[in-house]
């Protein structure tokens, strides 16, 4: 880090499972906003220099995690939990990860995380067992949101419908950037319900993204349809179903938008934030893949595709449907 970039993620996270371990300990003790004890500071020191060091660069390091958990501070532990146990399952079976990717599944810890059954109810357990990765992915999207929203092409007043957009995040950027006249999150249960005690503007709609009856379910029929970070979640005839939904629950004229991360293509950071992306390495897909599915599904659509990058390869693609 040059003496004047401003560090992020990438600049404080080292890239190994030990200092991940000492760095999730230390904001545990309440670091660096407390003194951490004698020990773990040597520790520290020892796994951490970024973030030990006293010089200009040292202090900025510091200065940025003191701000995320300020802001933040379920989501930066969320993040070094899934970051600490993603690295486990890389260095556990790494090996299958390409060869064998369903082997890796059910071996990895990752993967028992995103349990969506635990989401059916709304109830004070369901909503304490999904914590962990709704906060996880919430967090992800306050570093990703300033990069992706000046690349959505979304008219003035447009009702959008996020499906998969947990508990909103994402919908309150946009709400703040685009002000449009509906921004409703459609979710599971749980995460509605997690979702509606951060208010911000944001409708939610408990639902099942595989019924077709989006409208119905959602209560909007929708200009904008927007998918962020979930279509890789889902294997490639599903992800052509919910395609299909959200064009057929578009109004005329409506146009449908996809923020995902692009195919992996290597450790782009060199910090433990590649291990959180290499778990789903294989799910990633090109763009084209998402373009052939369109053309297929909805003949006749204006597709326009703009990539850019934020922890890997990234793309934003809008597809239109004829008024």
């Amino acid at each position: 880090m040059s003496a004047q970039a401003s560090p992020g993620w990438a600049e404080i996270l080292p890239g190994h499972i030990p200092a991940v371990q000492v760095l999730e300990r230390l904001v545990l003790a309440g670091w660096p906003g407390t003194p951490a004890s004698a020990w773990l500071t040597d520790e520290g020191r020892r796994f951490l220099p970024q973030l030990f060091d006293a010089s200009a660069a040292g202090d900025a390091c510091r200065a940025f995690l003191a701000r995320e958990l300020a802001e933040d501070a379920p989501g930066v532990r969320a993040r070094l939990a899934f970051l600490r146990g993603a690295m486990r399952d890389v260095a556990l079976h790494g090996d299958l990860l390409f060869a064998d990717p369903d082997a890796f599944m059910a071996r990895a810890g990752t993967f028992a995380l995103f349990d969506y059954s635990r989401a059916a109810c709304a109830s004070a357990e369901a909503q304490a067992a999904i914590r962990p990765w709704v906060d996880y992915l919430a967090t992800l999207t306050r570093a990703e949101a300033p990069v992706l929203l000046p690349l959505l092409d979304l008219p003035p007043g447009a009702r959008i419908l996020e499906p998969g957009g947990n508990s909103g995040a994402f919908a309150r950027a946009v709400i703040a950037g685009h002000a449009p006249a509906a921004h409703v999150v459609f979710d599971l249960p749980a995460v509605c319900a997690l979702g509606r005690m951060q208010g911000g503007g944001v409708r939610f709609a408990a639902g099942d993204m595989r019924r077709p009856d989006w409208r119905s379910q959602a209560g909007i029929t929708p200009d904008v349809v927007l998918f962020k970070s979930v279509l890789h979640d889902w294997p490639e005839p599903e992800a052509a179903a919910l395609l299909g939904h959200a064009l057929a629950a578009l109004a005329p004229g409506g146009r449908l938008i996809l923020a995902e991360r692009a195919a992996f293509s290597g450790m782009a950071t060199g910090s433990a934030l590649d291990y959180g992306n290499l778990v789903f390495a294989p799910f990633y897909r090109s763009p084209e893949i998402y373009r052939r599915l369109l053309a297929k599904i909805r003949p006749g659509l204006t597709i326009r595709l703009t990539p850019c990058r934020i922890d890997m390869d990234w793309f934003v693609l809008t597809a239109t449907r004829a008024a």
